[in-house]
């Protein structure tokens, strides 16, 4: 959520984010996944309800900002928290109970991915970022993940997904831009 509102001035750049992290979820993760189907969430939130660019443009800064090479050196971290938490997940809902092992690379990838944010964040609380009221409102998100009986069903969330996959890249899909580099 911190890097989203690191990036909420250009909206194209914040989205192809989104994007990159979602394709690099459903690489290494199944694309079914729970912990895929909340990234999807999360993010979808986010984008509709927190993120307010300052200049209100879909505009592009040729990925020249200091907020998105920083972020940019983020994603390894988070494509291997997304890996421990989909084994986390996996063990538990497969009956195991879990080990600090599990839980704590989970927690070591969140760690480093804070650390690396922690220069912006005067920069990210500037755009409207302030942890304690989005962490509330995304929690319960992440912490569905845990439940033994899924709250939602299989088809129903394939429609939500549908729908925010739709929501938060169609903007892309019809520009005839490259994304930008990974």
């Amino acid at each position: 959520a911190q890097s989203m509102f690191l990036l909420c001035d250009d909206i194209r750049t914040l989205l192809w984010f989104c994007y990159g992290l979602w394709r690099d979820a459903v690489r290494i993760v199944p694309r079914d996944s729970p912990v895929v189907e909340r990234l999807l969430l999360v993010m979808h939130h986010v984008y509709t309800k927190d993120i307010k660019p300052k200049n209100g443009a879909y505009q592009n800064d040729d990925n020249n900002s200091v907020q998105w090479k920083l972020i940019r050196t983020t994603r390894e971290s988070l494509n291997s928290g997304f890996r421990s938490l989909n084994c986390l997940v996996s063990f538990f809902k497969a009956g195991g109970s879990c080990g600090r092992v599990l839980t704590s690379r989970v927690e070591d990838k969140v760690r480093n991915v804070e650390e690396k944010l922690w220069c912006v964040k005067a920069v990210s609380e500037g755009n409207g970022f302030a942890r304690n009221v989005v962490e509330s409102n995304i929690l319960d998100l992440w912490k569905s993940l845990f439940d033994r009986e899924p709250k939602e069903a299989t088809l129903t969330l394939k429609v939500i997904n549908n729908g925010i996959l739709r929501d938060l890249f169609l903007p892309l899909s019809n520009e005839n831009q490259a994304p930008p580099p990974p």
